[in-house]
């Protein structure tokens, strides 16, 4: 019998030869085609969003870049974090009283778009930045609030006959109740403008840093300087009602030193508030 007739391949080493490497380009390519339309590229969207296979991008998951994020850049394979966004400190207005609008960190901080976490300008705290810190965090010595909530206290500075409202216009005229925060320094007397009250705290300063000396009337005068009844408080809108009290550091009979509270008294005067006299007194 005559022999099978052998393939080309077979017989051309060389032909073999292009016949695999033109199936392995084949693969290759459809390999190729399948990674792109499963964004591979992008790292498969690194988990954080959906892959567009018609057009190999990808839709983000909100956190991470969706088109409803708040954020100065995205990245294209969704690997940036959002940080959180607070009514911005300073924008341009949209309208006569309209502005403020959301921003992120309220720009008033650098995003860390690894951690998704607000890194804060000096001063300004919050997680969105959205809030000012209050100095020294108070010493220790007062209460760290803000306008919305000093304006509802009857013994925050400067004192006046009633309480406020600062709250209900988020959007415009009361944009910053729940930004801008301050001290309410703290007190071991009551504070107001009634009848037992005193015009001023016993701490007292921006930071609650500084404290005053016990008080008393002046022993050399026909005057009772604790009396505040009808006397303007500090700020000038409201005056003391009958019996409220002046604070008097030492009855000015010695130098208070603010640091401590205590009071050193003058020659001839002694005691806790220097309200006592000797021999020595002029």
């Amino acid at each position: 019998p005559l022999p099978a007739p052998r393939s080309p391949a077979a017989a051309c080493p060389m032909v073999a030869r292009r016949e695999l490497l033109g199936a392995a380009l084949v693969l290759l390519i459809q390999s190729t085609r399948v990674d792109s339309e499963s964004c591979a590229e992008f790292n498969f969207c690194n988990g954080h969003g959906t892959c567009v296979q018609a057009t190999s991008t990808c839709t983000c998951f909100e956190g991470w870049g969706a088109a409803t994020d708040l954020m100065t850049m995205r990245a294209p394979d969704c690997s940036m974090r959002t940080c959180p966004a607070g009514l911005a400190w300073g924008d341009i207005a949209a309208s006569a009283t309209n502005a403020h609008a959301l921003a992120e960190c309220s720009n008033r901080g650098i995003c860390d778009f690894g951690t998704g976490e607000c890194k804060c300008f000096a001063g300004f705290t919050g997680a969105a930045c959205q809030r000012t810190e209050c100095p020294n965090d108070c010493s220790g010595h007062g209460k760290c609030l803000s306008m919305r909530q000093i304006a509802a206290l009857d013994d925050s500075l400067p004192l006046t006959n009633g309480t406020f409202e600062y709250d209900g216009d988020e959007d415009a005229s009361t944009w910053d109740q729940d930004k801008l925060f301050g001290c309410v320094c703290d007190s071991s007397w009551d504070v107001g403008l009634r009848a037992g009250q005193r015009q001023q705290p016993e701490y007292f300063g921006h930071d609650c840093s500084l404290r005053h000396c016990p008080s008393g009337d002046d022993p050399r005068t026909f005057v009772d300087e604790t009396d505040c009844s009808n006397v303007t408080a500090p700020g000038g809108f409201a005056a003391g009602k009958q019996g409220n009290l002046c604070h008097v550091d030492c009855s000015n009979r010695g130098n208070c030193d603010y640091h401590t509270g205590l009071c050193k008294c003058f020659t001839g005067y002694y005691g806790r508030a220097c309200g006592s006299t000797s021999a020595l007194a002029d």
